[in-house]
């Protein structure tokens, strides 16, 4: 566990604060992303040999996010955070929205990530000479070039798309926002 410990302090000390870079229109707020998250800490998490793991969960008391962080010298230890998955309505998108919620939280929460919104001015971020230690001890992140995932016929989530496309849940359009579409893959779903 001492391996695990040392090693997440060391990631703690470099890993570099994540800018909340993408809008939320219904709460007029930002956040970051799952993908700007993952891009900022992949680096330094593997120079440290951390390895992090999420897999939903279902139990009685309901859906959650489990994330585990794992050290690779440290055999079966990890530590973990597990965090609720709350669904307001019952589609594939609203799904994919909590579980990307989850998976944020429990993600930053466990590695203690900072996530910081540089234009957030309330009291004049506090000072100018606040803002200059902040840039110098932890580097934000500001726009990430993510390669989407592309979407593959016959996979879980392929299916999951293909009904929320024939209940009209969601739309080409805003499909190609998150997956790369093959052709074939568009034209399936579009029957």
């Amino acid at each position: 566990m001492k391996s695990l410990l040392t090693a997440l302090a060391k990631f703690q000390q470099e890993c570099p604060a994540v800018e909340k870079g993408k809008d939320n229109p219904f709460f007029k707020s930002k956040y970051a992303g799952l993908d700007a998250i993952q891009y900022v800490i992949q680096p330094v998490l593997s120079k440290h040999g951390l390895v992090v793991t999420q897999c939903n969960i279902n139990t009685d008391s309901g859906l959650f996010v489990e994330t585990r962080v794992y050290h690779a010298d440290s055999e079966d230890k990890y530590i973990s955070s597990i965090f609720p998955i709350i669904i307001q309505k019952n589609t594939a998108q609203d799904y994919g929205s909590a579980v990307s919620y989850a998976k944020r939280y429990s993600l930053t929460g466990v590695l203690n990530v900072r996530v910081v919104d540089e234009s957030d001015d309330d009291g004049n971020t506090a000072s100018v000479q606040h803002a200059q230690v902040e840039k110098k001890v932890a580097p934000i992140v500001k726009k990430v070039a993510v390669k989407l995932p592309e979407l593959v016929e016959g996979t879980d989530i392929f299916f999951v798309v293909q009904k929320a496309m024939k209940e009209g849940q969601t739309t080409i359009e805003r499909l190609k926002t998150k997956y790369i579409l093959s052709k074939d893959v568009e034209a399936k779903l579009t029957k």
